[in-house]
């Protein structure tokens, strides 16, 4: 962490900058480290507080698009037979207990997102999750899968992690 100024703050590799380091901030920072280093996400295909606006694959529809930023998003080549670049998963960070308030907003902007994956975490939680077509329901489990656990998944109607 740099403290040069008043505030606190850590750099975000991927932004290759520093940043203030607010609670949100720091759980951003910490999972965007483990993702690369333990589950072999391709630092070059993440991206941070990145605004539905500004995603590749949504070009077509930014006037109808909210306002919004999305804290993580990983995204994997050749996944998608339109795009080269698509959105493998989706990442809110939050300094809070993790609620189905929390759940709603991820699974909300993965309305517009069409990520395979979405995610949830805190400094305590993380929790990785899909569409389930058979009970019409996302479903989670504990933990994240690694790049390629994710990316093998969507290659099934129905992944099961």
């Amino acid at each position: 962490m740099n403290s040069d100024s008043n505030e606190q703050q850590i750099y975000d590799i991927i932004r290759n900058e520093w940043v203030a380091a607010l609670p949100e901030e720091i759980i951003r920072q910490k999972l965007v480290a483990m993702m690369i280093e333990d589950k072999g996400f391709p630092k070059e295909l993440i991206s941070v507080e990145k605004s539905l606006r500004d995603m590749p694959h949504l070009t077509d529809i930014k006037g109808s698009l909210p306002d919004r930023r999305v804290d993580i998003v990983a995204f994997a080549k050749g996944i998608h037979p339109s795009y080269n670049l698509y959105p493998l998963l989706v990442v809110e960070c939050k300094a809070v207990k993790i609620t189905e308030k929390v759940i709603s907003q991820v699974t909300g902007y993965n309305h517009y997102m069409k990520a395979c994956f979405v995610a949830v975490a805190n400094d305590t939680e993380l929790r990785t999750g899909w569409y389930n077509n058979t009970l019409d329901k996302y479903t989670f489990i504990e933990g994240m899968p690694t790049y390629d656990e994710l990316v093998a998944a969507i290659q099934t109607p129905n992944p099961e992690l």
